[in-house]
């Protein structure tokens, strides 16, 4: 049997090294056998059991409150939102009436349900087992509901914050004024490749996992314009002129992004990047109602503070909605409507850092000017990278 002073630790080192860990916060509540309404923050709380549907949380044995709540017919576990850090600290609070100026209502169960919050569990106290200087309580639940699909409110190092997706979320800018000052070496060049063509020729850098526009000038006729700054994801098939040249594990950390792809959809985007990287080039063709789909995704996207779930479904309307076409099976004969073609600049050996992308160029143009247009931008792609060096 392991001696248990052998098995001491310093109190301070424990709790920082388990400070590394994040953990979720919430509030218990229930209504006490003397009727008051009672409320402890927990950040121990964790899913035990599907079949039969078990919960359990840890408060400390020396916890009045829990003295409290374990008297009531049945509990709540209010999971927070990442907005609710001050209703938290006051929860947290060693003090009687912690509701008495907090706006909630009564569970199926009978136990309150804070207002705001992200998801309840409603459950009745199955086991309380003791663990050290804490309470195990196992509980088995009754009824659950999400209120406000939101980030939860997470407890890390000390401090209270959010959660974000990190290959989804778009990162603060880094500081962009080089490269923007750098891509103006091109802007009239830029400009007369866009009135030759027509649509709009954008130049992007990379940054993470987006792809920031730098530079767009637009030809006649056309009335739309990237933003300075704006942020489209690298989720497939978007970016494919900037992953074509990775290394494979990036390209299948890529194809990755594609939730809910099929496997034909899976291997027509390892095909897309195998062309790309052999034709130089990139080509999406336009369909009815396609572009506005997109554009509200991406949209979507650019909005940021989603979580994991609906992340996963704005990639799969993005993998749904972009319209790749394999080059080699363009007809030069038939008319096409472009979207995009994609060309990359490479400056040197390596993953290119900046691309150019033609948007929505006239409609209506047979195979071969599909094919001219790419060959126009790759000889100017291969002229920018010689001034830009």
């Amino acid at each position: 049997m392991t001696d248990t002073k052998s098995r001491s630790l310093d109190p301070t080192r424990f709790r920082e090294v388990l400070g590394h860990y994040p953990t979720g916060v919430t509030a218990v509540t229930g209504i006490a056998d003397d009727g008051e309404p009672c409320a402890m923050v927990v950040g121990t709380f964790t899913s035990v059991s599907l079949e039969p549907p078990l919960v359990a949380f840890m408060p400390t044995r020396t916890s009045f409150t829990f003295d409290k709540l374990r008297t009531a017919e049945s509990l709540a576990i209010n999971i927070l939102a990442h907005d609710q850090e001050q209703l938290c600290r006051r929860l947290a609070k060693p003090q009687a009436d912690k509701l008495k100026n907090e706006a909630w209502e009564l569970s199926k169960g009978g136990a309150p349900i804070l207002a705001d919050i992200v998801a309840s569990i409603d459950c009745k106290i199955e086991q309380v087992v003791e663990g050290g200087d804490h309470y195990i309580v196992l509980c088995a639940v009754e009824d659950l509901n999400v209120h406000r699909s939101i980030a939860p409110l997470v407890f890390f190092q000390g401090g209270y914050g959010g959660f974000a997706m990190g290959s989804f979320m778009i990162r603060a800018d880094q500081d962009l004024a080089p490269t923007i000052a750098r891509a103006q070496t091109l802007r009239s060049e830029i400009e007369s490749l866009a009135f030759e063509i027509g649509g709009e020729i954008t130049l992007f850098t990379r940054q993470g996992d987006d792809a920031v526009a730098v530079l767009s000038a637009v030809g006649a006729d056309t009335d739309i314009i990237s933003p300075l700054g704006s942020h489209y994801p690298l989720i497939p098939p978007l970016g494919d002129a900037f992953i074509a040249w990775s290394a494979p594990e990036e390209q299948q950390r890529w194809i990755s992004k594609a939730f809910g792809a099929t496997e034909q959809e899976l291997l027509t985007l390892r095909q897309r990047l195998a062309e790309a990287h052999e034709r130089g080039w990139s080509l999406s063709l336009d369909a009815p109602g396609r572009r506005d789909q997109l554009e509200a995704a991406i949209g979507e996207y650019g909005a940021g503070d989603q979580l994991p779930a609906k992340q996963r479904e704005i990639s799969q309307r993005i993998v749904k909605s972009a319209g790749y076409f394999p080059i080699g099976e363009l007809d030069q004969t038939a008319s096409h409507d472009v979207a995009t073609i994609t060309v990359p600049i490479h400056l040197r050996e390596g993953e290119p850092q900046l691309i150019l992308r033609l948007l929505y160029p006239p409609k209506g143009v047979p195979g071969t000017t599909v094919e001219a247009w790419a060959q126009r931008i790759l000889s100017f792609a291969a002229d920018a990278a010689r001034l830009l060096e």
